[in-house]
């Protein structure tokens, strides 16, 4: 359906990609690609992904801007702009640039979310706004210069990393949990496939064992309230 590609590009460009330093524009290259095509696909389930989609292919192009930096830099072609004011504008503009792509992501699958009337899903797509919002604010602030968070930089340096952690974190998880609960229309009775790990089908067949009693359970709980309730008005009516 598309999560699955999403999934992948988003790990390499946002979780990755943060760990290879002056080649973080290769992992945002590759994820934006697998993410494009991830979104491409799911824009046919909900117009909502447009504005991902968009967002991928600027990740893409700031990945094409950050090789004409990281070879300027390394191979001293004296273009100017590994330093100076094109590097600060070059942050600025990914910065902007990852928020925006995050915002679009989520509001597609909260859009999705709510089409395949998972609401649980779209609660939590809401959540990691909210959670991605105060990150980026965080972040914001300790672009200025202020007194306090000079004298204690690494500290405040240390919860931004510890946020960045947590936004990552649970939206790969999000990902994750639409891949594995959301399907195309007509795929939703198929079984699932099993995995080469045995251990692992035994902890789904008892979740979804858990589920179904509980799906069970409420339907009989509803059942005897609405059976109560029918007994209740022609006992009245004899009256």
């Amino acid at each position: 359906m598309g999560f699955g590609l999403l999934l992948i590009g988003y790990m390499f460009a946002f979780v990755a990609g943060a760990g290879m330093g002056n080649y973080l524009f290769a992992g945002m290259l590759i994820g934006g690609f697998l993410m494009y095509l991830g979104l491409s696909e799911l824009r046919k389930y909900s117009p909502a992904f447009i504005f991902a989609l968009i967002g991928s292919i600027l990740i893409i192009l700031c990945s094409f801007w950050g090789t004409a930096v990281w070879l300027d830099s390394f191979l001293s072609l004296g273009w100017g702009i590994s330093s100076g004011i094109f590097a600060t504008v070059y942050d600025w503009i990914k910065f902007v640039v990852n928020f925006a792509f995050n915002i679009a992501m989520l509001y597609g699958i909260a859009d999705i979310s709510r089409r395949v009337e998972l609401i649980e899903m779209r609660q939590k797509a809401v959540r990691n706004m909210i959670y991605l919002t105060v990150f980026n604010v965080y972040q914001i602030i300790m672009f200025f210069p202020i007194e306090f968070i000079k004298n204690d930089q690494p500290f405040f340096f240390t919860i931004l990393l510890i946020l960045r952690l947590v936004y990552t974190i649970v939206n790969a998880w999000l990902l994750f949990r639409c891949y594995a609960m959301i399907c195309p229309e007509g795929q939703e009775d198929m079984p699932k496939k099993r995995s080469r790990f045995e251990f692992i089908n035994k902890i789904r067949d008892a979740k979804d064992a858990k589920e179904e009693k509980a799906i069970e359970e409420m339907k009989e709980y509803y059942e005897s309230k609405l059976k109560a309730k029918n007994q209740k008005k022609k006992s009245k009516k004899k009256k």
